[in-house]
């Protein structure tokens, strides 16, 4: 079903029947809507991404523990009110450019507007008097039949300040993962045709490109450097076993982690933190994402590692898990957060959907999110949605209740 008028608000419904109250999101507020360490640091995150398993943490082990604990203690009494993940937003410098790149990935226009001062969007992203004009583009979930978006946003008449150059490893940075089918190649090769194929350099195992055969990841990086994760499902080899139960929650190891979903489409984004014990008390305590426990420190005399967690939270009104990756890099740990601005080119948002956004709100500034909307929570179309910044590295993000 496609979008029947210019979103404004976070997550508009695939399936109007799906939960009673919930409404496709029309014209109006936010379409829902990341500094530099450089190459060991984009080392670091590409083997962690690639081999998909969790390393040791800059903590103490009790701190660790206690927070851990804290956090699953919070999660477990509020996790009822925030339903899950429901769309992802990214402010670009040229839409049109955007569309064409993210049209090759197989995202679909569903929605656009032209330029206008949208009053209402200025008061949820505190951009008062810009002007902007934005697209909302739909691609396939890789873990249920619920689309999930991507909402493309455009300003002028306010400073933007440019965030494109920021490494893979970069406070600021981050990046959104995608299924593909068999063989990264082929997206490649369609974003070479137009000029649009830029692969960083990380240093990638298992990432480079094959002499023969298909591709079985890549990063790729948006027209604003955002980066894209590309990671095939691949054809068993002939006469290979059946693979065992997969497992996508919290207890998933490196051996049996739903790692690609059921199907090609958006599977996960990728945020940097500073402290991975903050981030965690806040996505996990306060939003209710299954994270594991943070592991133990490096052991005296070893070199700190990057701390990976996999953070999963429902694709929001479905049964499927969508990941929310917290990424620790040593050399972050106790760096400044970077000094972003909603508008800002490259700037990443998160959106979540919630049964009470008075709670969820109320708990999310005490436990130290700020807040980027004008006044508040704000009066939208088809809810009522507020702008945060995460109490860590300040990611921005989304909480949006629909009407009822």
């Amino acid at each position: 079903m496609p979008f029947d008028k210019f979103r404004t608000g976070p997550r508009a419904y695939w399936e109007r029947g799906r939960e009673r109250g919930c409404r496709r999101r029309t014209e109006g507020v936010f379409m829902k809507k990341r500094k530099t360490v450089k190459s060991l640091l984009s080392r670091n995150l590409g083997i962690v991404v690639a081999a998909g398993v969790l390393t040791v943490a800059m903590a103490t082990a009790g701190l660790a523990r206690s927070s851990a604990q804290a956090s699953r203690a919070a999660a477990d009494s509020g996790a009822a009110d925030v339903l899950g993940m429901a769309f992802d937003g990214h402010q670009v410098s040229n839409l049109d450019q955007s569309i064409k790149f993210y049209e090759l990935l197989d995202f679909k226009v569903t929605s656009k507007t032209d330029w206008k001062v949208d009053k209402v969007a200025n008061e949820l992203g505190g951009t008062k008097g810009a002007q902007s004009r934005t697209a909302v583009m739909t691609t396939q979930s890789s873990v249920s039949d619920k689309p999930f978006d991507l909402i493309l946003r455009e300003y002028k008449g306010i400073d933007r300040q440019d965030w494109s150059k920021l490494t893979s490893a970069d406070l600021g940075a981050g990046h959104m993962d995608l299924t593909v089918m068999d063989d990264c190649n082929p997206v490649m090769d369609k974003l070479k045709a137009v000029g649009l194929l830029k692969v960083p350099q990380m240093n990638l195992p298992g990432g480079g490109a094959a002499a023969t055969g298909p591709r079985r990841f890549v990063f790729v990086q948006d027209p604003d450097g955002w980066f894209i994760e590309l990671f095939a499902k691949m054809k068993p080899a002939p006469g290979a076993p059946p693979e065992g139960p997969k497992v996508s929650n919290s207890t998933a190891t490196q051996q049996n982690i739903e790692r690609l979903g059921s199907q090609a489409g958006f599977n996960h984004i990728g945020l940097n933190v500073i402290d991975p014990a903050k981030s965690l008390a806040f996505y996990q305590g306060v939003l209710g994402g299954d994270y594991p426990p943070l592991p133990d420190p490096a052991p005296a005399g070893t070199a700190p590692r990057m701390t990976m967690l996999n953070g999963w939270f429902p694709q929001a009104t479905t049964t499927g898990n969508v990941r929310l990756e917290l990424l620790g890099s040593p050399q972050n740990r106790d760096k400044q957060a970077p000094d972003q601005h909603f508008a800002d080119i490259g700037v990443n948002y998160v959106g979540f959907q919630v049964t009470d956004l008075d709670a969820v709100y109320a708990k999310a500034k005490a436990g130290g999110a700020t807040t980027v909307s004008d006044g508040g929570i704000v009066k939208v179309k088809d809810g009522r949605a507020v702008m945060l910044r995460d109490p860590d590295v300040g990611g921005f993000v989304e909480l949006w209740q629909p009407a009822k």
